[in-house]
């Protein structure tokens, strides 16, 4: 899906949004995924500076809350010192590193 694709999928699920939850699949899931993939490589950016003004795209903001919806907190290992773990519903950028 195109970035143009993923906004009034996203935007309408935001509508919808006290329906969401760790149990969504399909075309919504598969929507903020994309989005959040889109930021986490730097194709896609919540504000950008056009004409020295700057333009919040609203509709990612939304895919970042919505994927708070659709994703349980889980332990997450790697914290400083030996066994540390921390709580989250996003998993962590450092995972697999080192």
């Amino acid at each position: 899906m195109s970035l143009a694709d993923l906004k009034p999928v996203i935007e309408q699920a935001f509508e919808n949004r006290d329906q969401i939850n760790a149990e969504t699949k399909g075309e919504v899931r598969d929507a903020v995924n994309e989005a959040l993939n889109a930021l986490d490589s730097g194709k896609a950016r919540v504000a950008e500076k056009f004409k020295g003004t700057w333009e919040v795209h609203q509709w990612l903001k939304m895919a970042v809350l919505l994927s708070f919806r659709l994703n349980d907190m889980t332990t997450i290992p790697g914290g400083p010192g030996k066994d540390t773990n921390w709580w989250d519903k996003v998993p962590s950028k450092f995972d697999g590193w080192g």
